[in-house]
């Protein structure tokens, strides 16, 4: 360890209190050019209140055939209002989904969030200058513990099968504070899984505020993201929460591969990974960063690792590997870097959390001087879970690292910055450590 000017360990708020806060924000502005629409929301009332009104006034039947006409774009059934196809074939059951060939039939699953689709095609976005997310974030009520829990009638609850597809070209500057991407809020229910996979993204620059993701915003529980490909020319930015597949999740992440540039935005920023930004009680396994860059210029910035910045209570990370991503963290007071993960552990002392089989290689780590718990694998594991003085732990093993830290100020070390949390280690290797450069010099 360098530069250990004091012994103070930094207590941290959980991301879940962290997400509690930024979640009742939701309720504020939006992003992109249309107006999401559930099956069970808007656009089923408009009809109904369209239905009443022709009743009341005893409107003609030309009033009629409109009301028809919007009660059959807002439950897509094959066929749309001018005679096009809402789809290239399907029924929207899991086992008939919507066959999806165009733009246009992508952008046509807002319309019905609980329905299930494939692609049958590659699809080029770049007709939509700001493509607006499919699913938004609304809290189930207004009670403190549903806070983060995702209404089902406004996020997309149903399957997306993208079958090795390509989906390119994707554009979004997001105005509302919550849930940027392909899907900005996702989330399976009690009875049913959601679940979004098996696709490739490539040239996408997506730009949000908090929970920004290339694939999904937030993940929320009982919906599993798989088998994702982030390739090409790919920025993401936003400012807590970034991450090149999943911005945060509740579930399972496997089998993901990105290569992307990430830049968390201004003081305060936090959780960025290439994989994911964070997760919440969820495992990553079989994940793949390739080069790549995380960037954040900002003050009191924290969590940030190639594959996730902040794993929160994550049981597993597993087989998972990095190589040739550069992270740079400047500005004053920030904290827990690592190659791999930021921070992590979890809160059962008889079930640490298991960081088993991944790799570090050839990654860069520079970090200014004030910048605390950095580590060639991870960072810290230190962050207390809300209401209890119980400090998470982990073990690392069968792990390699190789690459360079530059800078930082206490905890500082070549595998885990602190290793106060670290019931074993068993990792081959570590990072080559040298001095912050004096800006002076």
């Amino acid at each position: 360890m360098i530069n250990k000017r004091n012994q103070n360990h930094i207590q941290m708020k959980s991301l879940s209190l962290i997400l509690a806060l930024l979640l009742v924000l939701s309720v504020f502005g939006g992003c992109g050019n249309k107006e999401t629409v559930s099956a069970s929301g808007s656009a089923a009332d408009s009809v109904t209140d369209g239905s009443a009104s022709a009743n009341e006034n005893d409107a003609d039947a030309d009033t009629d055939a409109d009301a028809d006409a919007d009660a059959e774009s807002a439950e897509p059934s094959g066929e749309g209002t001018d005679g096009d196809m809402l789809f290239a074939g399907g029924s929207g059951s899991a086992e008939d989904p919507w066959k999806i060939a165009t733009a246009e039939q992508l952008d046509r699953i807002r319309d019905d969030l609980t329905g299930h689709y494939t692609l049958i095609d590659d699809i080029d976005l770049s007709g939509y200058e700001n493509w607006m997310p499919i699913g938004t974030f609304q809290p189930r009520s207004d009670a403190p513990e549903d806070a983060e829990v995702p209404h089902p009638d406004y996020a997309f609850t149903g399957t997306f099968d993208g079958a090795g597809h390509t989906v390119s070209n994707l554009t979004i500057s997001c105005e509302a504070p919550m849930g940027a991407g392909l899907f900005g809020c996702a989330s399976g229910t009690e009875s049913n899984a959601a679940s979004i996979g098996h696709f490739t993204l490539k040239d996408i620059n997506v730009s949000g505020f908090y929970l920004v993701g290339g694939a999904v915003g937030l993940q929320f529980m009982n919906c599993p993201v798989s088998d994702i490909h982030l390739e090409g020319d790919n920025k993401l930015t936003g400012m807590q929460g970034i991450g090149g597949i999943v911005g945060t999740g509740f579930d399972m992440i496997s089998d993901c591969s990105a290569t992307a540039d990430v830049i968390v935005s201004g003081d305060d920023g936090a959780c960025a990974g290439l994989i994911a930004g964070g997760t919440t009680m969820s495992s990553i396994k079989n994940c793949q960063v390739t080069g790549g860059s995380i960037t954040a210029e900002g003050n009191a910035t924290w969590g940030f690792g190639a594959l996730c910045g902040a794993p929160w209570g994550a049981a597993e990370i597993t087989d998972c590997k990095v190589s040739g991503t550069v992270i740079t963290v400047n500005g004053e007071n920030n904290r827990l870097v690592g190659g791999l993960v930021g921070f992590g552990g979890t809160y059962d002392p008889e079930a640490p959390a298991q960081i088993t089989g991944c790799t570090v290689e050839d990654v860069t780590i520079t970090v200014s001087e004030t910048t605390d718990s950095v580590g060639g694998l991870i960072g810290a594991g230190k962050e207390m879970m809300e209401g209890s003085d119980q400090m998470s732990s982990f073990i690392i093993s069968d792990c390699a690292v190789s690459g360079s830290i530059s800078g930082g100020g206490n905890y500082v070390d070549a595998v885990v910055g602190d290793p106060a949390c670290a019931a074993s280690v068993d990792c081959q290797g570590g990072m080559t450590i040298t001095a912050a450069l004096d800006p002076a010099a």
